[in-house]
């Protein structure tokens, strides 16, 4: 699963193989990471709609003695979270 986090990242499919050396004594082939992509790369995580209407909101959260802007985006009608940031 890890490489094909790192693909997905944006890292080659030879930079892939590469970067799982310290997990195993020899080196994993590019066509095995390939493998993986063809089998798991479809899966969805999560599912993908069409938003027509989102509500931004932001707030100032103190931690310590710093202040940091929390912004959240949610979506009104099926009441979910779209994305969270703090600045």
């Amino acid at each position: 699963m890890y490489s094909l986090y790192l693909y997905f990242l944006g890292l080659s499919l030879s930079n892939t193989s590469k970067a799982l050396v310290i997990f195993r004594d020899e080196k994993q082939s590019h066509v095995s990471v390939w493998n993986l992509i063809q089998r798991f790369g479809s899966c969805q995580i999560y599912k993908r709609k069409r938003v027509t209407a989102f509500i931004i909101d932001e707030t100032i959260v103190q931690i310590g003695n710093q202040n940091f802007w929390l912004w959240i985006c949610i979506e009104p009608v099926q009441r979910s979270v779209l994305g969270i940031y703090i600045s």
